[in-house]
């Protein structure tokens, strides 16, 4: 029996934002904290601008690429900087944190938030991080979906019991309990067609890359909307929300902010490639479970879009990325609302921009691009 929708879906897509605490190297020893403390005022400007939630990743040992490794105690401190904004984290994973912590740490951010926590989950598809906490790749699929059990028991009832495959938890109560009831909502990473389905049936909100572009991704956030559709969550509550992350940098001159985006992309492709050859680099693919094929495959591809020939600027300038002047990027972002889009998350923070660029890019989206999809919905 479908559940109770949590919200009716809005004519208007929101702008939230993402950080991946991207740190390049520097000979600057203080460079990571200033990285940090620079979020923070940040994201303090982005809620002043209009934006409606701040997204941290959770991610272990991305040297460069990614410094989020302890999203809740980041989000602990925005808490205390911002008053309207969501808090999400995107996304924790079961496979090397326990969903007991998951529980308490989630429902002490809600109270400390005052109800505004939102909770991505997923399975990663890094084992790389996995391996280093002594995770088989083979149970990450069931470990998460226990953990999708347990959470929500853990927030919602007093003591309880869970015999499951990979956790056996004894009568115990879990403290403390979070602010939002029934619980905070639940979102699950979602990468391929029958994930974003599963998601919907689950009634999980659906958080995804734009790696694909709108196009890419519409049969995607389709196929998700068929799935909530005949939900059957064990809440009894559907999250009908799908988010996608994507990278944006705004300027006042279009030549200036292509030309200089061009620079932060040649580090970001060149960190994805990395990536990709360092999160399976410890795994023998003869031995990579079913339901990873996809991602290692994807992450091994020689013929991968990520390592196409060109450039940053001519991927830029055809539009690619949520890179130019307030004009472009509304354009860009319009293509994901048409393709059923409910929030874009850009992350701003990219490579070695600077923290005056991330600013300037905030104050246009608050100028600019946000009020243009609020009256969307007026």
């Amino acid at each position: 029996m479908p559940g109770k929708e949590s919200g009716a879906r809005s004519l208007s897509m929101q702008i939230g934002m993402f950080y991946q605490m991207q740190v390049p190297r520097s000979s600057s020893r203080s460079y990571e904290a200033d990285r940090f403390l620079e979020m923070l005022d940040q994201v303090a400007y982005a809620e002043e601008m209009g934006l409606s939630s701040v997204w941290m990743a959770d991610h272990q040992f991305r040297t460069e690429w990614s410094h989020s490794s302890a999203p809740d105690v980041t989000l602990g401190a925005l808490s205390q900087r911002t008053s309207q904004m969501r808090l999400g984290i995107a996304v924790v994973v079961p496979p090397v944190q326990h969903p007991l912590h998951i529980a308490a740490r989630t429902a002490t951010l809600d109270i400390l938030s005052k109800g505004r926590v939102d909770l991505g989950v997923g399975r990663s598809g890094y084992p790389y991080q996995m391996a280093a906490f002594g995770t088989d790749l083979k149970d990450a699929t069931g470990m998460v979906e226990e953990a999708l059990e347990i959470i929500p028991q853990a927030w919602s009832e007093g003591e309880f019991t869970y015999q499951g495959n990979h956790y056996k938890i004894p009568l115990r109560e879990v403290h403390p309990k979070p602010v939002q009831q029934p619980h905070p909502p639940i979102w699950l990473g979602c990468s391929q067609e029958d994930t974003f389905r599963k998601a919907g049936l689950m009634g999980l909100g659906c958080l995804a890359m734009a790696g694909g572009g709108a196009t890419g991704l519409a049969p995607l956030v389709q196929a998700y909307r068929g799935g909530i559709r005949n939900a059957s969550p064990t809440t009894g509550v559907v999250h009908n929300r799908v988010s996608v992350s994507t990278v944006a940098i705004c300027g006042e001159s279009r030549k200036n902010v292509q030309e200089r985006s061009a620079e932060l992309i040649d580090w970001y492709r060149h960190q994805q490639a990395l990536r990709d050859v360092r999160v399976w680099s410890e795994q023998d693919a003869s031995r990579v479970p079913e339901d990873y094929q996809w991602h290692y495959t994807r992450s091994t591809a020689t013929d991968s879009p990520k390592r196409e020939e060109a450039s940053s600027l001519d991927q830029i300038r055809s539009g690619r990325y949520c890179i130019g002047d307030p004009d472009d990027c509304i354009r860009y972002l319009e293509a994901y609302a048409e393709a059923g889009v409910d929030e874009v998350m850009p992350l701003f923070q990219v490579g070695g921009i600077s923290h005056e660029e991330v600013m300037d890019t905030l104050r246009l989206f608050g100028k600019y691009v946000i009020p243009h999809f609020n009256a969307k919905g007026s």
